[in-house]
């Protein structure tokens, strides 16, 4: 959880620094999706009154690593990492939600522990999604940023992964959750990577 945190707020703080410069990171600019301060109030309610220690993660670093760099060469490389994981919080959300509030038995402390996997009353995620689908392809985007972009998100399938493998060998991580909340961690990025597998060239 912590490590998602991570990547969501690097994302998304790289997304409103970059928007007003991009016309196409704005086109994709909706902060209602926004999941880096629900992750952190997950990780705060994980962790209860203890500091959250600061993890020393070579996936975390190679992950940001790739970020910057992609954001370098073009910042509308972002809208591969953007596009995966906000549209797979989107897509498998409501599916994992229950499973870990149950597994976890988070009943009488819903919505804390899955907030990042919530939505506010009212909130349509298939609506979002049409609304997101649509944004996608009124982006104007040259064929080689559409390629590179499909590229990245097939690189975001393998960071997700080696972000989920060192989450199970993490001593850090076997002192805070227990065994349950790792298999909830490895099946929310199922749907992550699901999606970037499945849904990899819609809407370029």
């Amino acid at each position: 959880v912590y490590r998602f945190w991570s990547v969501f707020t690097w994302i998304e703080n790289a997304l409103e620094a970059s928007r007003h410069a991009t016309p196409q990171l704005q086109d994709l600019y909706f902060p209602e999706l926004f999941r880096a301060d629900e992750f952190r109030r997950d990780v705060e309610f994980f962790y209860g009154s203890r500091d959250i220690p600061e993890e020393e993660s070579p996936a975390l670093k190679e992950y940001l690593r790739n970020l910057e760099e992609d954001m370098e060469k073009d910042p509308v490389n972002l809208i591969a990492y953007l596009q995966s994981m906000q549209m797979a919080i989107l897509s498998g959300g409501a599916i994992l939600r229950p499973v870990i509030v149950n597994v976890l038995n988070l009943r009488s402390t819903f919505p804390d522990g899955v907030r990042a996997l919530d939505w506010p009353e009212g909130f349509n995620t298939k609506r979002a999604k049409d609304q997101y689908r649509a944004a996608i392809n009124e982006c104007e985007l040259t064929r080689t940023q559409k390629d590179t972009i499909i590229t990245i998100k097939r690189k975001v399938f393998r960071l997700n992964n080696e972000l989920v493998a060192e989450v199970t060998r993490s001593g850090v991580s076997r002192d805070t959750l227990t065994r349950y909340l790792r298999k909830v961690i490895i099946m929310v990025m199922v749907v992550v990577v699901a999606y970037v597998v499945f849904r990899i060239k819609p809407s370029l």
